[in-house]
């Protein structure tokens, strides 16, 4: 159901906003409405601390192990969350100075390797390389070409008033030296461009080259050492201090949202307004008189045009499919929760689709052990509990259905299996589906008579429900002859009152004509439900396969083993595409063929203000 709300409105002293802020947010009773034209809090800061923490938790994830798949997240009691650890601050500090120096040496480490990559090849010149430049009459060239084009230059360059010296050589190019008279310059990079020489513009560097290799040379292997060495502390910090880093951006981040809520203020108070579920206001406040003494609450029903955040209180087993509703689309706050009669439809189709015992029973102790050892929490939690659930329909219909990882170990308690006889599966499925159908209606007839709109239950609901069991009766010999009477008075119903909001009589007409083509929406939606025989049947038939193909290789030590192997990773393969597809096409017959009935939607989810957490969990104390 939707639990009533409240909009409330909260006046406090200026200076307690951040205390009254601060209790809302741990409380998470009250969805704020934010002020376009409201002032922000004093507490700019935040913001950028937690932008800067958060870099820092990017920067030691990349030295921290990996966390596993049952990794808990660190607990911190509700009592210390708002207390800052001056002793993490200034650790961050650290992590934040380590970072920058090894960046720095990141960077020197890179001009140092170009240096050493291009002096590398220079290394034997004899000449100094203050040297190296022009002189009035003559210019200097550092060049390097392709080793087949040495003979080429080597020949042509002597008819130019030049010299050259071969510094090197390698298994691709060559590296020269050469001088030449400045009128000589133009022929000579002609004669370098066919060789397909490259000028090398050598680092500014004095001294001999060779000494200036060997001294970076071994500032490389300074850097490279401070740079493991920053690396190691940052390590251990990962290790050790991840966790705290991690409370004091949860910290940071808590703040930075309280700083960010606009409020309208005057000289002295601050105006707070939003939505609190009815049943929670005498605890909010509580809440804010723990927060301060000076404070005025008032609250009042919703008026007709405003836009209320839905809240749904149902019981344990059915709000753990809430989340299912709330991907398609949450309920209007005035409209109807179908979570009630969807949740045990979900479950009934879940565990048809899947139909093996043997699965279910896998699903129930994997899905039990990954609760107890990740301890999920929110949306997580609640899937869990529905793919739970489920494993028991699954294990049910498993046995009706006489499936036990795809193989028929005990007689069908319906008499017959979806492998032996499909055709009677597909009835069953679509009876199923007429059910289903037939309660979405029935729960439009029941919103419309709650209206005051009986009319239009029986003139769009009953008639069809009447068309769609008629036709149905005709297929059952005991009731064969009352079928077709039942289907044509609610085709004569549907014909003379489809169109009864249409004005003069061809609209009429024509809306009744119309309203009886939807019998093949109907059907096309009746047919529908015949992918739960489908599903079933793959999963079976995956499974037989899995089984038959173990039993191939059942031949001694090493085949028994290797039969072991594919009956493990085949079943469990076959599992999570089963659980998948089962989860994804139960979803959308209730969203199509279910909601489609009676459900409209549209609704605003009540997000209460409250502490945000990706890395740690918050105990009450």
């Amino acid at each position: 159901m939707i639990a009533p709300m409240k909009k409330v409105s909260i006046v406090c002293m200026r200076e307690d906003r951040e205390k009254v802020l601060k209790a809302l947010q741990h409380s998470a009773l009250m969805m704020i409405e934010v002020s376009d034209t409201g002032v922000m809090g004093d507490d700019r800061e935040s913001g950028e601390h937690q932008r800067r923490v958060e870099q820092l938790l990017r920067e030691l994830n990349k030295y921290k192990e990996k966390k596993g798949l049952f990794a808990q997240p660190t607990e911190v009691n509700e009592s210390s969350f708002d207390t800052l650890s001056d002793d993490t601050i200034s650790l961050c500090n650290s992590i934040e100075n380590l970072i920058k120096k090894r960046d720095e040496l990141v960077s020197e480490e890179a001009s140092l390797q170009s240096i050493t990559d291009t002096l590398r090849d220079w290394a034997e010149l004899k000449a100094l390389a203050q040297d190296l430049k022009q002189t009035e009459s003559t210019d200097v060239m550092t060049v390097r070409l392709p080793v087949a084009k040495y003979p080429l230059l080597e020949e042509r360059i002597a008819d130019l008033d030049a010299s050259f010296e071969k510094v090197s050589v390698n298994e691709k190019t060559v590296q020269l030296l050469i001088v030449c008279m400045k009128e000589a310059c133009h022929s000579l990079r002609a004669l370098l461009s066919e060789c397909e020489a490259e000028e090398i513009k050598l680092p500014i560097v004095s001294g001999k080259i060779a000494d200036k290799l060997s001294e970076t040379n071994k500032r490389l292997l300074e850097v490279s050492d401070e740079k493991n060495a920053i690396n190691e502390q940052l390590e251990a910090s990962a290790k050790s201090s991840t966790a705290d880093v991690e409370t004091l951006f949860e910290q940071y981040r808590a703040s930075a949202d309280r700083a960010e809520v606009r409020l309208s203020e005057t000289v002295e108070t601050v105006f707070i307004e939003g939505w609190v579920r009815a049943d929670c206001m005498d605890k909010l406040k509580s809440t804010i008189e723990e927060a301060t003494p000076i404070f005025d609450v008032e609250s009042r029903d919703p008026k007709e045009d405003e836009e209320v955040p839905t809240s749904l209180q149902n019981s344990k087993l059915v709000s753990q499919f809430e989340g299912i509703t709330e991907m398609f689309n949450p309920p209007k706050y005035n409209d109807y929760d179908p979570n009630a009669v969807m949740a045990p439809w979900y479950w009934i189709i879940f565990g048809m689709m899947m139909g093996d015992a043997g699965y279910g029973l896998m699903m129930a102790v994997l899905i039990f052990l990954g609760k107890k050892l990740m301890k999920p929490r929110g949306g997580t939690a609640k899937l869990m509990n529905v793919l739970l659930y489920s494993s028991v329909t699954t294990i049910f219909f498993g046995i009706l259905f006489g499936s036990y990882f795809g193989e028929e170990l005990f007689p069908p308690l319906i008499g017959f299996t979806s492998m032996s006889d499909p055709i009677k599966m597909l009835i069953l499925t679509l009876v199923v589906g007429v059910l289903h159908i037939f309660t979405g209606m029935i729960t439009k007839i029941v919103l419309n008579v709650r209206s005051g709109n009986v009319l239009d239950a029986i003139f769009d609901q009953v008639s069809w429900m009447m068309i769609i069991a008629g036709l149905g009766m005709i297929f059952i010999p005991p009731l064969s002859k009352v079928g077709p009477i039942i289907a044509i008075i609610g085709a004569l119903i549907v014909l003379f009152t489809a169109g009864r909001a249409k004005k003069g009589i061809v609209g009429k007409i024509t809306g009744g004509l119309g309203g009886l083509y939807n019998i093949t929406s109907y059907l096309s939606d009746i047919l529908s439900y015949s992918r739960i025989l489908a599903l079933g049947l793959a999963t079976g038939v995956v499974g037989y396969v899995m089984n038959m193909l173990a039993g191939m290789v059942q031949n001694g030590v090493i085949g028994f083993i290797l039969s072991l192997l594919i009956y493990i990773v085949g079943h469990v393969f076959n599992l999570v595409l089963g659980l998948l597809s089962a989860y994804v096409h139960s979803c959308r017959l209730q969203y199509i063929e279910f909601y489609g009935k009676f459900y409209e939607g549209g609704g605003t989810v009540f997000k209460p203000f409250g502490i945000r957490t990706n890395y740690i969990n918050i105990k009450k104390d």
